[in-house]
């Protein structure tokens, strides 16, 4: 944050406005209550604001307060002191929830009731010079107590943003460690595919040709479904594209296996019918996820 010295010198506050606020404050004291009042008065009016000021002493001492303030402006002194008061008032208004848009709408009722105490009290020769100097130090004023909205919305910001970059840090990280298991569980089942074809090539090779052939056949159907999926996989951690025509692929492929396994036994022809169907199905959606897929390509 910028310190105040630095404010001063870019609102270009000079000693010459600082001797004309101390000239006024004679001026503005004897309404100082009437500004005071108006300002509850205008918040009490409004339901956002006034859910705030519901208690009698609360609302008397925050009056005291504002009138503290408020004769703050032509007095002085104009340094650190009077910078950490203004810090303190935003934070206050923060702490309890209450909008910068209230902060805006108080100092302009303000600004009107100053001018109007200038216009009428001040000799005309010295309104120009009473005017600039009031909407100086009330703009300095609004820019402190407004600058401590922004710094607590860029820290809540700034935490929300860095919970934000762990949590999809640990996402990402526990997401990949998910599809490194993924793919040891896919190489262990194209390992037991290959212990299949070789349970059923010894099939073959004691005489039973026909469980060993089809066995043989569904295995490899298992094998070359897993295989897919692997490589699908280390695509996709490559940074490839999802694929779904292979879950459909999946489902194809157990119901032809279903079919091959049930040949060699006894099944009624509305079993035999459900299967057959089952692939019919499959096959066209895997056609129709097939075509989709290489439109997009």
């Amino acid at each position: 944050m910028r310190t105040f010295q630095e404010i001063k010198d870019n609102y270009r506050f000079t000693e010459p406005e600082i001797g004309i606020l101390r000239s006024l404050l004679p001026v503005v004291e004897p309404h100082a209550d009437r500004v005071v009042a108006d300002f509850y008065n205008l918040f009490l009016q409004i339901p956002d604001t006034a859910k705030y000021l519901k208690d009698d002493n609360q609302i008397a001492r925050l009056q005291s307060m504002h009138r503290v303030w408020l004769l703050a402006l032509f007095q002085g002194p104009y340094d650190e002191r009077y910078f950490q008061r203004l810090q303190r008032i935003g934070h206050a208004h923060v702490r309890i929830g209450l909008s910068a848009h209230f902060v805006y709408v108080g100092m302009n009722l303000i600004r009107q009731r100053l001018r109007q105490i200038i216009d009428t009290e001040v000799e005309s020769r010295q309104r120009e010079g009473a005017v600039k100097a009031v909407e100086k130090i009330l703009d300095l004023n609004l820019d402190i107590i407004a600058r401590t909205y922004h710094e607590e919305e860029i820290r809540r910001v700034f935490l929300s943003q860095k919970l934000d970059s762990l949590l999809i840090r640990f996402s990402q990280r526990f997401t990949f460690g998910l599809n490194i298991l993924l793919v040891v569980g896919l190489l262990g089942l194209s390992l037991g595919a290959v212990a299949l074809i070789g349970q059923d090539v010894i099939h073959i090779t004691r005489g039973h040709l026909d469980q060993g052939l089809v066995g043989a056949m569904g295995s490899v159907l298992i094998l070359w479904v897993v295989i897919e999926l692997l490589d699908m996989e280390i695509d996709r951690l490559r940074g490839g594209s999802f694929k779904l025509r292979l879950f459909v692929g999946v489902a194809l492929v157990a119901f032809i296996r279903k079919v091959l396994v049930t040949s060699l036994g006894q099944h009624d022809l509305w079993t035999e019918g459900l299967y057959l169907a089952g692939i019919l199905v499959c096959g066209v959606i895997f056609w129709l996820v097939s075509r989709a897929e290489a439109g997009k390509a």
